[in-house]
Order: structure tokens, then C-alpha cells, then sequence
């Protein structure tokens, strides 16, 4: 037989870089595979960082047999439980609102909508506000131009395009929890792999990357998603209070706006403004005084120390993170932002500072 020609020896380095750029290539195209499904790959693995902890203080408190199976199950369970099922009931309720407001607005457009009795008691500006009340809102006419301006074609479409997106959303969320579940069933092992390969890619740094990115995702959870659904909690009920048209459409809308620092304060404007149309100047004052003191208390002492203090980051760039990441990355952009924010800060300090010979970092002082 004809000896086997041996290859010359290549260079380690060179393996190393070819073998470097394959992995990359393949991450890249498996990445692009995914196509619309990568937002489930990305929420679900955005919920098991979250759903760690509780995992693992389900495991001390309760060990049943078959554990790395029930475990995993009872807590995106319990997800499903405490969020889609009251989120979806909520939606449903909003619906009937929705077309309640929708037949309210029908109705103005033929009779025209009344002025309040307020109107008549201002200080200043009464008779200018009274006269364009009477031809825009009080006449059918008025209201029937009011309308077109506001193009119910472009409304519609707008409409579509929401339908189509809960939709989509509703699918994107049950693979999120379909991933969520081999996630955190597979989490000790999955940990494991991911610190020996971070550790062999990028050493201690990257162990301290890590941690940045976690408690980056944990605070965002926390400072932004819980915060602002209690926020809408909070004032939804002084909607109620006051008498407010779709009281319920009007807290949900406040409660997703205020996941977004210093946006929730639109909404509280716009439903303090509606109850004052519907007659009560003086409920729709003291809401707009509630929800801007409850939104303020929230933004300036709760938000800061809940994101910033998790991860040593400075507020302004987490506000930076979240309002950037939002309109790069739409909703996801809550988690990616502050994340990228939390890292950029990391690399910053590492290259500010100096390091031992064990890779701390020293000289420096969180900001």
C-alpha cells in the first residue's frame, strides 16, 4: 500500500484563528435561521435569567422526586398562571372598553359633545375656550371635521397592524416559555458550560462580565417591568376613583407607559385630561397631582436603586440604555439596552483602572 503523505504541521495559531472564524460563521448563520423566533430564543432566555433564583430556592425548600423536570414545569406554570391568563383577561376586558369608547366617539360624532360645567367657571380664557369648544366638539359638524383630520383610515390600518402584532406576540411568547423550560431544566449543566467557556475565552474578566450582564437583566426586570406594572396598579385605582371613561384601557395604557422611564407621565396627562372632559375638573387635577407625585417617587428614588445600584451603573446611562435599546431593538430594547449600557460601563472601568496579578481591578471606586 502506498504510504499516507503526512501534512505539514501548521502553526497552532493559525488553527486557532481558522477554527475561531468557523465558530463565528456558524453562530452567525444558526442565529439568522432562527429568523422571527430569535425574539423567543432572547425573552426566554431573558426569563430564565430572572427565574433562577427562584429555581434554585425551590430546590432548598422543595425536592421532589424527578426534580430537574418538576421544578422547571411548576415555574413556567406558575408564569403562565400569574401573568398570561390575567394579562389575556385583561386585554379581553380592555377589548369591551375599547368598543365602548368606540361607540361613545360614534355617538359624539352625531350629537356632538357637551361643555362641561366647569367651562364656564375658569378665571381666564373662558370665552376663547368656550367658542372653540363650540365649534369643534360642541356641533356634529365640528366633530365630523375633527374626525376626518384625525384620518380613520390610517386608524384602521393601525389597528390591523396591532392585531397582527398580538398575534405574533402570543406565538413569540409561548415558545419564550417552551424555552424557558428546557432552559431552566437544563440550568446547572448549562452553567457550567457557559462559565468553563467564558473562562477559557475571556479569563476573570469575562466571569465579570458575566455578572455584569445578569444583574444587568435582573434589575431591569425589577426596576422597569415590575415597577411600571405597579405604578399602573397604583394609579389605575385613582382612575377608578375619579370616575374615569374606561377606567381599565386607561391603566393598562398608564401601566406599559411607565415601564418606559418619564413616559408613564404622558399617560397620566392624557387620562387626568379625559377626566376632566367627562366634567370633573377638579378629579382630574388631583389625579394628574397623584400620578405625577407616585411616577416621580418612582423615577427618582426606586428605578435608581433597583437597576443603577445592581450593577454599579450610573442612572443616566441606564436611561440612555433604555431609551435607545427601545428604539433600536423595540420592546426587547428594555433588557438589551441597559445590558450593552452595563457592559460599555465594565469595559470602561477596566480601562480606566489597573489590575493585580489576580485580574481585580484596583485604583477605582464605583461610580
Amino acid at each position: 500500500m502506498e504510504a499516507v503523505k503526512q501534512l505539514p504541521a501548521e502553526r497552532p495559531s493559525f488553527q486557532y484563528w481558522a477554527q475561531g472564524i468557523l465558530a463565528v460563521c456558524i453562530v452567525a448563520l444558526a442565529i439568522f435561521t432562527l429568523g422571527r423566533f430569535r425574539l423567543a430564543l432572547v425573552w426566554g432566555g431573558i426569563l430564565a435569567i430572572v427565574c433562577w433564583p427562584l429555581m434554585q430556592w425551590l430546590g432548598r425548600k422543595w425536592s421532589p422526586r424527578h426534580a430537574e423536570t418538576i421544578l422547571p414545569l411548576a415555574v413556567v406554570s406558575g408564569i403562565a398562571l400569574v401573568f398570561v391568563i390575567p394579562v389575556s383577561f385583561l386585554i379581553a376586558a380592555a377589548a369591551g372598553e375599547a368598543q365602548e369608547g368606540g361607540n361613545w366617539i360614534r355617538q359624539a360624532g352625531e350629537t356632538g359633545v357637551p361643555e362641561p360645567g366647569w367651562l364656564s367657571k375658569l378665571p381666564w380664557g373662558r370665552a376663547q375656550i368656550e367658542h372653540w369648544w363650540q365649534i369643534n366638539l360642541s356641533s356634529p359638524e365640528g366633530m365630523k371635521a375633527l374626525v376626518h383630520k384625525l384620518n380613520p383610515e390610517q386608524a384602521l390600518t393601525t389597528l390591523e397592524h396591532i392585531g397582527h402584532g398580538l398575534v405574533n406576540t402570543v406565538v413569540i411568547l409561548c415558545f419564550s416559555l417552551l424555552i424557558l423550560f428546557f432552559l431552566l431544566r437544563g440550568g446547572h449543566r448549562l452553567i457550567e458550560h457557559l462559565n468553563l467557556f467564558i473562562l477559557r475565552l475571556l479569563g476573570a474578566r469575562g466571569q465579570m462580565a458575566q455578572k455584569q450582564l445578569v444583574g444587568a437583566v435582573r434589575g431591569a426586570m425589577a426596576g422597569l417591568v415590575l415597577v411600571g406594572l405597579a405604578e399602573g396598579v397604583i394609579i389605575g385605582v385613582s382612575y377608578i376613583i375619579a370616575g374615569a371613561p374606561q377606567p381599565l384601557l386607561l391603566g393598562l395604557f398608564t401601566a406599559f407607559a411607565s415601564m418606559i422611564p418619564m413616559v408613564g407621565g404622558v399617560a397620566v396627562a392624557i387620562s387626568a385630561l379625559l377626566i376632566a372632559i367627562k366634567g370633573s375638573l377638579g378629579a382630574g387635577i388631583a389625579v394628574g397631582v397623584f400620578g405625577f407625585v407616585v411616577l416621580f417617587l418612582a423615577d427618582h428614588f426606586i428605578r435608581p436603586v433597583l437597576i443603577g445600584g445592581s450593577i454599579r451603573l450610573p442612572f443616566v446611562w441606564v436611561l440612555l440604555g433604555i431609551l435607545g435599546g427601545i428604539e433600536t431593538w423595540g420592546l426587547s430594547g428594555l433588557f438589551i439596552g441597559p445590558v450593552l449600557m452595563a457592559l460599555a460601563h465594565l469595559i470602561w472601568r477596566f480601562g480606566s483602572t489597573r489590575a493585580n496579578g489576580a485580574g481585580r481591578m484596583v485604583g477605582h471606586q464605583p461610580e
